[in-house]
């Protein structure tokens, strides 16, 4: 199957807040709970302070990231307790109090009131500063068994997963939509076309089908990405496990994955190669549209106008007062190669790395959730784009010139027992006599 549900069940009673599944507390003390940033890192071990300029240089851009992963981290970070509660490491009441904690922070992060901060490091350090400071020793215990590497990694994968997901959606909604449009204009002639040039005679159901069959395979291609990333990476740790041992399957089961990933070197090393199989199949999706995207554009123009671009989806010129500009299907056809470049950064960013984590990596987050933004966004664009064309029937009945039946004219002698080269030769023929008519 495509998408495993998260058991959130196992982890807190679930509700459904803007479409989204979230943990929500009975009870939610300390309703100001948020607090500043310049929190001691969790890797600090004496009184020294990182240079703040090095510091901003680390982690200003990845913040606004990390604020994305926030839910996801939490979901991971309940999940780990639960589990380290049912290996004996916390106790009943010590993970109830972590419990709490963690879903205090996914109802301050509902209400914009858990924003990382200059100083806070990473969204980890953030949850783990704050657990410390509201519930005391036990927030200090969240972190056995666990490294931020595999913590990110975790977060990462539930995050790509859920946005996979909706990617799908989204496509199984613009099928939805290409099949009515040809379900409406279908029966309408129109010329195919092959090295520009009129070649033989088509349809309107015919050319919306063929983005129906695209987007059809381009599912599949998600379903491959989303079936790859679903193994839990959560309990390698840093990259090579710890000595204590950990249900990793439960940890797994409870956070929705299929499996777990069990070699914790390989764990680092499918960072950046896991997001690069991601955005090849963003980059298949991204192609189907870009071709749409530019048959809109030359089939709604002056010389063609094959098809009527409503107001609602065009622009106008500054200077030129006739301008009618599909803009929308430009910026369309342009995503394909953003993310194009960003599969680039991803695979440079992960080659030439030794085995083990390298914070190389950690700039292959932008790329990967720029991308998957920017494929939603533009199935989503894509579906009003083609709900706002309408097939200039007309225009497309006087494009239909004789020349287009020419390969069925010779298809017809051969069925009359002519070889198909002497009928392809006898028609061309016919064509080549007419042009020369034409130039005299």
């Amino acid at each position: 199957m495509f998408h495993r549900k998260v058991d959130f069940c196992k982890l807190n009673k679930a509700r459904w807040h803007h479409g989204n599944p979230v943990l929500v507390p009975k009870n939610i003390g300390n309703e100001d709970g948020f607090f500043v940033g310049n929190m001691k890192k969790l890797w600090q071990k004496n009184n020294y302070k990182l240079d703040p300029v090095i510091e901003a240089f680390e982690t200003k851009g990845d913040l606004l990231l990390d604020q994305k992963l926030l839910t996801y981290d939490v979901y991971g970070s309940i999940a780990h307790a639960k589990m380290l509660k049912k290996i004996g490491i916390i106790s009943s009441d010590e993970f109830s109090k972590i419990h709490k904690g963690l879903l205090e922070i996914l109802e301050l992060n509902n209400k914009n009131k858990f924003v990382l901060e200059p100083g806070d490091e990473d969204i980890h350090t953030k949850i783990e500063n704050y657990l410390t400071k509201n519930y005391g020793e036990v927030g200090k215990k969240i972190h056995t068994g666990r490294s931020r590497n595999d913590q990110v990694l975790t977060a990462i994968r539930l995050y790509s997963k859920a946005e996979l997901k909706n990617i799908q959606n989204e496509a199984v909604e613009l099928i939805k939509s290409f099949k009515l449009f040809s379900k409406e204009y279908g029966s309408i002639p129109m010329p195919g076309y092959t090295h520009m040039q009129k070649a033989m005679a088509s349809s309107i159901g015919l050319w919306a089908e063929s983005f129906v069959s695209s987007l059809e395979d381009d599912i599949k291609s998600l379903k491959a990405a989303y079936n790859l990333i679903d193994q839990s990476p959560l309990g390698s740790a840093a990259g090579y496990g710890v000595p204590i041992e950990l249900d990793k399957k439960y940890t797994a089961s409870l956070l929705g994955f299929k499996k777990v990933q069990e070699n914790p070197i390989y764990c680092q090393g499918s960072r950046g190669k896991f997001e690069a199989f991601i955005l090849a199949s963003l980059i298949q999706v991204l192609l189907t549209i870009n071709k749409f995207a530019s048959d809109s554009l030359l089939f709604t123009t002056q010389e063609f106008a094959f098809l009527k671009p409503s107001s609602a989806v065009t622009t106008g010129s500054s200077i030129m007062p006739q301008k009618k500009n599909l803009d929308l299907a430009e910026l369309l056809r342009s995503k394909v190669h953003l993310v194009l470049g960003n599969y680039t950064q991803i695979v440079s960013l992960s080659s030439n790395l030794i085995s083990g984590y390298n914070r190389d990596i950690q700039d292959s987050k932008k790329p990967l959730m720029e991308s998957l933004e920017i494929t939603q966004e533009s199935l989503k664009m894509t579906k009003i784009l083609l709900e706002n064309l309408t097939p200039d029937k007309g225009k497309l009945k006087t494009s239909m010139t004789e020349d287009l039946f020419a390969t069925e004219k010779a298809l017809k002698l051969v069925l009359k027992g002519e070889s198909f080269r002497d009928a392809y030769r006898k028609v061309g023929k016919e064509y080549v006599k007419e042009g020369e008519k034409n130039e005299k």
